[in-house]
């Protein structure tokens, strides 16, 4: 019970990162079309975010650090260009 907590501690930014696009997609990109729908986007977000946290995390052998965040928000602003097909404009 005590890895699940942790697992879960260790997405939570990821999880509030790819909330927090979903709901500005709406507010600043709502008449752009996305490729996945509000769920998918979100699913494909914290997917990719909770890989940039490992991925930093084995990296620097230890979770928290600016550069793994920095990873996260990279990481995250990428797939939110490729969900709302900004490579064709």
């Amino acid at each position: 019970m005590n890895a699940l907590w942790h697992l879960l501690n260790f997405c939570a930014p990821a999880a509030a990162l790819a909330l927090l696009l979903v709901l500005a997609r709406w507010v600043f990109a709502r008449k752009a079309p996305a490729l996945l729908p509000w769920y998918g986007q979100f699913a494909l977000h914290l997917l990719v975010g909770s890989a940039a946290l490992f991925v930093a995390l084995l990296w620097q052998g230890r979770d928290g650090s600016v550069l793994g965040y920095a990873l996260l928000v990279l990481s995250m602003a990428t797939s939110q260009w490729l969900v709302l097909g900004s490579w064709r404009r």
